[in-house]
């Protein structure tokens, strides 16, 4: 099975204990493209260490181009990037591209059909019907974080997807947030520390986040074929290595933990009760009428208990 990891800022010897963590399976890293003209859909990083974790053997490296919107049709974004691709592909062996727009993951397998392109979330794949749209021009696809809780679409998905399925684990925007698309266009805009529109919403309504696009390591078994490759987010709040290594070990060994230690961004805030096996089980079937639900109000107010 393949781990896909975010790059954080660390010299080669990090990527070695990484590849062992993971050991027998593969670790690919992705990674912002160095001085980007169209972004990574993130906001800026540092990259002190980039250039010498391009040399690194054991991993596999996957370069970032996904913001959301382009200024532009897909056609000059790529003429935009093509050459920075070339130099990733052609010196230093860059074998994937995870890409959020589809005319632009077009246009990279017409130019480097050696090049795998993964389907990013932000396409927010969610149902069979939107796999027709994608014609096959994707190696992977991570799905919509709205589909991650709902296991019957779930299953529909991966049955319509002939491809490589990869769920994104550790983090996640809410079902159906309205503040999406903006987001992601605040965290490509070059604001280095962009807000997260929906901290207002979570604050008044804290039970949202048990709503959340997550799996905890000890839950990954719900999941079971359903997936080929399993992706962590986090090159912020994974920033420190031995936090992430912490992490990354947890969900590959399947050992426990709480929903504050996984390094998820706002919709995985800090603050709710341990998990219960029960009550996630639960939410991955149940009807998502929250509007008229109060399960995960109630399972906030009771601090977890029955």
């Amino acid at each position: 099975m393949r781990w896909v990891l975010p790059y954080i800022d660390q010299p080669p010897e990090f990527w070695a204990r990484v590849a062992d963590v993971v050991a027998p399976d593969t670790a690919s890293v992705y990674f912002p493209m160095p001085a980007s003209p169209i972004g990574s859909g993130r906001p800026p990083l540092r990259a002190e260490h980039l250039q010498a974790f391009l040399g690194v053997d054991g991993v596999e490296k996957s370069v970032l181009l996904n913001p959301v919107v382009h200024e532009g049709p897909a056609a000059r974004a790529f003429a935009m990037v093509k050459p920075y691709v070339r130099e990733l592909v052609e010196e230093f062996g860059v074998a994937e591209a995870v890409v959020g727009s589809l005319g632009l993951a077009r246009l990279l397998r017409e130019a480097f059909p050696e090049l795998r392109r993964a389907a990013s979330t932000l396409l927010d794949v969610r149902t069979p019907a939107q796999v027709v749209y994608l014609e096959g021009v994707f190696d992977s696809l991570t799905p919509g974080g709205g589909v991650m809780r709902d296991l019957p679409a779930l299953r529909e998905l991966r049955e319509a997807w002939p491809r490589a399925l990869r769920l994104m684990v550790n983090e996640g925007c809410l079902p159906g947030c309205v503040y999406r698309t903006q987001h992601f266009f605040e965290m490509n805009s070059a604001d280095p520390m962009p807000a997260s529109l929906c901290a207002g919403l979570l604050e008044r309504e804290p039970w949202l986040v048990l709503t959340g696009a997550w799996v905890l390591p000890q839950h990954l078994d719900l999941f079971e074929g359903l997936y080929d490759e399993l992706k962590l987010d986090g090159r912020v709040t994974l920033a420190e290595p031995e936090h992430y290594l912490r992490v990354l070990s947890a969900y590959a060994h399947r050992t426990p933990l709480d929903l504050a230690e996984i390094g998820g961004g706002p919709a995985t805030a800090p603050g709710v009760p341990p998990i219960s096996r029960e009550f996630y089980a639960h939410t991955l079937t149940c009807a998502k009428t929250c509007a008229s639900c109060d399960v995960c109000r109630e399972y906030l107010a009771n601090e977890g208990r029955p």
